[in-house]
């Protein structure tokens, strides 16, 4: 099929597909068969055959394969410009290309992509969550239920013992609480350590909220370097895994004007197709099936897992790559096995090629397997059976060209591991590390760049006739593709219908029955626990504003108190006068005048006033503050009353229901806000 048929057939699909309303379920499977739009078919087709374009080589593999090592040697002469990824989120889309300048340019992610992070995060911690309330509530039912047993056969057994000492009975082993929430998150996080996409989307949003609110449209992303060395302390800070701006980074364009191997190449080191951020898997993913040529990096230690296979299956089968090497990375931990040491003799050589033996040996009865179950693709497989397992080891190379420098290894955290690894190549292997001559030659020797630097050159000499190739088998791979969702498609359709007419009827009725009646007790559930909430609810709103008041009320009466004060107060009262002639005077008196026997006396008296003005300037500011106090209240009311209405009636409906999974908490607080708002 050529270009332009296969171009017209998407094209008739995607409308179908449309038509059919079948767009959303055919997405998984037209994603798992690379297929893509027909825009950016045509696209991609278009720019394949474009003239003079560049030979493009991706470097694919799991993290901590040595990808960056071996770039390092392979394009930086062994200097570390690309720093190691510690993480799938350390291990940024990185674009190589020979320009007349050095310089980078980083790209950062969208706020499309953070909100996808936030939502894999939020994810995490829901699954999380679920996961240790599942396990710490079966750890108490079995500590509970081991307990009772044990208490029963403890009793009997003493009933049959009384005379044996109860000190030799052994002790029960019961956990606290906090042991067994330990070990329920223990669990969680070991269950969710199998989604590795999941992890890494919880781990980078984490390091997005410690590294703050960073406004990356005001950082400039071309990054200027004199030198190599220099380029690489910039870079650190967006790609190195204590970087300032690494939480953000999502890819980098490096453009290097010295590497002759460059000329005529465009490298892309991928952190592979598995990736937590969706867009920049899908980029990655764009542009494998731009590569022409690919080498696939694997650890020698653990060659060609499922996870490089499955790299292997997706630039071969789905994207039609047949220049495809495989790298077994980290050649001086192949040579320091100890059955590889023995087997040798300590003779390097030796031990070298028997390594490789056995990584070939290793790949051949993987692509002899795959011959036989996938016979239709055994060119493919044929081709990697020949094109072999090239051994290298970037770190080695680095070490060669660093090597004067051995001296300060071991101070230096950066060059510790050259320092190690240095040493227990002298000691396995004496004969090719006795002197500095002869070590820097070996280290040349493991490193192996030569092999795959002949692997660059072959591919940059045939480049037209790979180009070419490409094109071809490009087109007959998304072909096949195509065909391949639309099948898959269907089948999954039939067996839809298969199970919709196979379905027992009298089960899901009886199904649907069991959920009525739930709902019902849901119901009568929710009543009472709700008129019992809100009861309880406003009694205690009642009491604290009771409580408030009498608060303000005190407060404002001994305020009150410190305006008062203390004055004399005099006046005169008319009194008696002492002795004989007194009491005469007011005996004739009667008769003539009541003033006789009685005389005017001063007098005074301490009175309390109150400062009115003061008084009521605290009455003034006590009814103030009673309003603030009530507006305060009624602003965390609405929170504190749907929190709480939140709580007691989703613990109600636990009880009743007894499976958390059948309750979407989320869409249970959505509903719960949509009645208070309607109310």
């Amino acid at each position: 099929m050529n270009a332009q048929e296969l171009i017209k057939k998407s094209a008739l699909i995607e409308k179908a597909l449309q038509e059919q309303g079948l767009q959303e379920k055919a997405k998984p499977f037209m994603s798992d068969n690379a297929v893509i739009k027909t825009e950016e078919l045509e696209k991609t087709l278009k720019e394949m055959q474009a003239e003079d374009r560049e030979l493009k080589v991706g470097i694919i593999g799991r993290v901590k394969a040595g990808k960056s090592s071996l770039l390092n040697a392979l394009i930086f002469e062994g200097v570390e410009v690309l720093p190691k990824a510690a993480t799938p989120m350390t291990a940024s889309l990185t674009i190589l290309k020979y320009a007349n300048t050095l310089s980078a340019e980083v790209e950062f992610y969208s706020p499309k992509d953070i909100a996808e992070l936030k939502n894999e995060h939020e994810r995490y911690v829901r699954e999380f969550n679920r996961i240790v309330e599942e396990e710490v509530k079966k750890q108490k039912e079995k500590q509970s239920l081991a307990n009772r047993a044990k208490e029963g056969l403890k009793n009997f057994g003493n009933m049959l013992n009384r005379n044996k000492n109860p000190e030799a009975a052994p002790k029960e082993n019961i956990l606290s609480d906090e042991e067994i929430a330990k070990r329920a998150e223990r669990i969680a996080k070991n269950e969710l350590e199998k989604d590795t996409k999941l992890v890494s989307s919880h781990d980078q949003y984490e390091k997005i909220k410690k590294s703050g609110s960073l406004n990356t449209k005001n950082l400039d992303p071309r990054i200027q370097a004199n030198s190599l060395q220099e380029l690489n302390q910039k870079l650190l800070q967006f790609v190195g895994a204590d970087g300032k701006y690494m939480p953000y980074t999502k890819a980098v364009r490096i453009s290097l004007n010295n590497p002759p191997n460059l000329k005529d190449l465009e490298v892309i080191d991928t952190p592979g197709v598995n990736d937590p951020i969706a867009s920049r898997e899908e980029r990655t993913k764009a542009l494998l099936k731009d590569c022409d040529v690919v080498f696939i990096i694997s650890p020698s230690n653990q060659f060609l897992t499922d996870s490089d296979m499955s790299l292997f299956d997706r630039v071969s089968h789905k994207e039609g790559l047949q220049e495809i090497y495989f790298v077994a990375s980290q050649a001086d931990s192949a040579v320091l096995s100890m059955s590889e040491v023995e087997k040798s003799n300590q003779h390097l050589p030796t031990a070298f090629e028997n390594a490789q033996k056995s990584l070939s040996s290793q790949l051949n009865n993987i692509m002899g397997a795959l011959i036989e179950k996938y016979p239709n693709q055994r060119e493919i497989f044929e081709k990697a059976i020949k094109n072999g397992v090239i051994l290298a080891s970037g770190v080695c190379f680095s070490m060669h060209k660093d090597f004067n420098n051995q001296a300060s290894w071991e101070r230096s955290q950066k060059t510790e591991d050259y320092h190690n690894a240095l040493r227990n190549l002298r000691d396995s292997y004496p004969d090719a590390f006795s002197s500095d001559d002869k070590s820097k030659e070996s280290l040349l020797f493991l490193s192996n760049m030569g092999a795959i630097e002949e692997r660059l050159k072959k591919a940059a000499q045939e480049k037209e006739e790979i180009i070419s190739q490409k094109l071809q088998n490009y087109a007959e791979s998304q072909a096949n593709n195509l065909h391949s969702s639309i099948t898959q498609l269907l089948q999954d359709l039939e067996e839809e219908k298969k199970r919709v007419k196979n379905a027992d009827i009298s089960a899901i009725k009886e199904q649907i029955r069991a959920y009525q009646n739930l709902s019902g007790e849901i119901e009568i559930g929710f009543k009472d626990v709700y008129v019992d909430f809100i009861d309880d609810f406003f009694i205690n709103i009642g009491n604290g504003l009771e409580k408030t008041l009498e608060e303000f009320i005190q407060k404002t009466e001994k305020d009150n108190e410190n305006q008062k004060g203390k004055e004399d107060e005099y006046f005169n009262k008319k009194v008696k006068q002492d002795g004989f002639s007194g009491s005469v005077a007011r005996f004739f008196g009667q008769a003539f005048s009541d003033e006789w026997g009685y005389e005017q006396k001063q007098f005074y008296k301490k009175v309390t006033s109150v400062k009115a003005g003061a008084v009521v300037d605290f009455l003034i500011k006590m009814h103030n503050d009673c309003e603030k106090a009530l507006n305060r209240s009624a602003d965390s009311f609405n929170t504190n009353f749907k929190n709480a209405l939140y709580a007691k009636v989703l613990s109600r409906m636990s009880e009743i229901i007894r499976d958390n999974s059948l309750i979407d908490k989320y869409a249970f607080k959505k509903k719960r806000d949509g009645c208070l708002r309607s109310h």
